[in-house]
């Protein structure tokens, strides 16, 4: 008994050492993950101006339909902003392209408070997706490279959560606050966040590719706060020594495509990302309460709907971050996808039941659950997790580009699911979008099962010669 205490109290004792040792690391994230937080603070607040629309005190009104289309101009723009990330991650880096949205998250407010516009508003949330785009792509870079690999998906997992995190935050200000207030709230968080992650080091990853060694392990050992890196160090070495000397955008696909399994790689990237917008996992927050009074008549005003679907996403995506390095990437993106399927047909089925006019009344709480669990499934895995494989698949020298195409494609997906579903919901009827959504995760299934790699725990150089072994 006395050797088990014993050696429960060493067990307690490493795990406290190491967690303080990487106390920097958790700052880093941290900071980064702040950013990524104000990004998600950009959707909310077209959608409450729409509670407000009776009240005087707004700087302007906006219908259903306008506030639609600013959500998909800031998809669009987050399409172009990961289009952009292509020519400027590798280019001045990871740091420099994060401290660079500061500008842009600015513009974008500034011009909804310079002068309140319909138009002000859609090309502030075109140039707020801009800066999304961009944050998205190189701070899931940096965040995913200056961890190590036993809690690398714990880490890039919290960075999407904090996105989902500032749309709750988000529509708590805008809905019990001042809306006119709100973009000089996130303009003071935002500068904050920059003035805290300018003092922090560029990723090791990054430096090594700029033949700056030095300043590499000066990165690494201020990240894992300790001088003893040599074995980590070496590891990174003979991952970036296997890059070409040529990082350009096009040679670095060319060299990508020219070697084994490389066009495997590429085309197991893009499928993640299409499947992932098939998901439409901001369809249900956003018409939620539509669904409720055309299928069960719930009292529900939209804000207290988003705020409890968001609650309700938050803590399921707690889940996911406690499962993803334990479980794996796969088992929880397959178990999510099945969620969502199952839900959205259950929600077809009640739709096309009603649109026909077959009697429906013990089914009422149907609709209710189904939106509720689809929130759910939704968050174990598909929300997130094929962002964090999508940053661990592709080798140091292509990883820019490529992450940068498919988040691209991504968000052109959304956008266009997302338009979509907006003008069939508003035209025609709601279930056409749930059997839309509901048929196209059943296609991805065979993928997911069979082609989806697990990468948990393992090194980018264990992940690449896997990846290579099995598809090669």
């Amino acid at each position: 008994m006395h050797s088990y205490a014993k050696c429960n109290l060493h067990s307690l004792f490493k795990r406290q050492v190491v967690a303080m040792s990487n106390l920097k690391l958790y700052a880093g994230t941290f900071t980064v993950c702040l950013a990524q937080f104000i990004a998600g603070m950009f959707l909310p607040w077209p959608l409450t101006l729409i509670k407000q629309q009776p009240a005087d005190d707004s700087s302007f009104k906006i219908t259903m339909i306008e506030a639609s289309w600013a959500e998909s101009l800031l998809k669009l723009g987050t399409a172009f902003g990961c289009f952009l990330s292509m020519f400027i991650v590798d280019l001045v880096g990871r740091k420099i392209s994060i401290l660079f949205t500061y500008i842009l998250t600015s513009l974008s407010w500034s011009l909804v408070i310079w002068n309140p516009s319909i138009m002000n508003l859609y090309a502030a949330r075109f140039v707020g997706g801009i800066s999304n785009g961009i944050i998205f792509t190189s701070g899931a870079m940096y965040v995913t490279e200056i961890s190590p690999p036993r809690i690398r998906g714990v880490l890039c997992t919290c960075f999407v959560l904090t996105e989902h995190f500032g749309r709750f935050v988000g529509y708590i200000i805008a809905t019990f606050g001042n809306t006119d207030q709100y973009p000089y709230i996130v303009t003071s968080i935002a500068t904050v966040q920059f003035a805290i992650f300018v003092w922090f080091p560029e990723s090791p990853y990054y430096l090594l590719r700029r033949k700056q060694f030095e300043a590499a392990m000066d990165s690494l050992m201020f990240l894992r706060n300790s001088p003893d890196v040599s074995e980590e160090m070496n590891s990174i070495v003979r991952t970036v020594e296997c890059d070409p000397s040529n990082n350009g955008i096009l040679s670095s696909v060319l060299h990508l495509i020219s070697q084994p399994g490389g066009k495997s790689i590429i085309f197991l990237g893009l499928c993640i990302m299409i499947l992932q917008a098939f998901s439409g996992s901001s369809i249900p927050i956003n018409y939620a309460q539509m669904i409720f009074a055309k299928t069960n008549n719930v009292e529900l005003q939209g804000y207290q709907t988003r705020i409890i679907l968001a609650t309700l996403h938050l803590t399921s995506y707690l889940v996911c971050i406690s499962l993803v390095d334990h479980l794996g990437r796969k088992p929880l993106t397959i178990v999510s996808t099945v969620g969502v399927i199952y839900c959205t047909f259950l929600l077809g089925v009640y739709s096309t039941m009603q649109e026909n006019r077959v009697h429906v009344t013990n089914l009422q709480m149907l609709p209710l659950v189904a939106v509720l669990f689809y929130v759910v499934s939704v968050s174990l895995g598909l929300t997130s997790v094929p962002f964090v494989v999508l940053n661990e698949i592709f080798p140091i020298y292509a990883k820019a580009t490529c992450v940068s195409i498919g988040l691209c494609i991504n968000f052109i997906w959304s956008f266009i699911v997302l338009r979509i579903s907006s003008v069939v919901t508003f035209e025609y009827n709601m279930y056409i979008v749930f059997w839309l959504i509901s048929a196209l995760n059943a296609f991805s299934i065979f993928f997911l099962v069979y082609y989806l790699p697990e990468t948990k725990r393992k090194s980018f150089l264990q992940i690449e010669n896997s990846i290579i072994r099995r598809i090669t």
